[in-house]
């Protein structure tokens, strides 16, 4: 059986009927926090995050590393991508944090500074222009790339 007989089949079976809510992504699509995941696939994104990595001065099999643990995060180049409650990992030092939820941005005479709780609810500041920063794709991104991804393949 090839992938195709697979796919139809599963296009028939009536238990793997979706559950997503059509109107609800519609109205998420039209949302601006979303306006940066525009056109974007999985691909790209994932590119972008293997060009943050490999421009670091960092040995190839940590490179690797690093990449399979952002598969499912979004590289933020501006600071209106950041949003509050959504988990973030950045890379400072050439070293990756397990990151932590942002609780708030806060705009200083010293730059911007993005306050996060870590797992075991201590808070940490970084500066934002100090690191490279990949926020975590929810499951409404994630479905807005994937049908991006279809528009593109029909």
């Amino acid at each position: 059986m090839d992938a195709k007989q697979i796919f139809e089949q599963a296009l028939k079976d009536p238990e793997l009927i979706s559950t997503i809510d059509v109107d609800k992504l519609l109205d998420s699509l039209q949302d601006q926090r979303n306006d940066y995941l525009e056109n974007k696939t999985l691909k790209e994104i994932n590119e972008h995050v293997f060009e943050k990595i490999n421009a670091q001065d960092i040995e190839l099999e940590q490179k690797k590393q690093y990449c399979s643990k952002l598969i499912e995060y979004y590289p933020i180049d501006k600071v209106y991508e950041l949003h509050k409650g959504k988990h973030i990992r950045w890379l400072r030092n050439n070293k990756l944090t397990n990151g932590g939820i942002i609780v708030n941005i806060k705009f200083t005479n010293n730059g911007t500074q993005i306050l996060c709780m870590n797992s075991c609810k201590k808070f940490t500041q970084i500066k934002f222009d100090e690191c490279i920063i990949f926020q975590k794709l929810n499951e409404t991104e994630q479905l807005i790339i994937m049908a991006y991804e279809y528009s593109k393949t029909c």
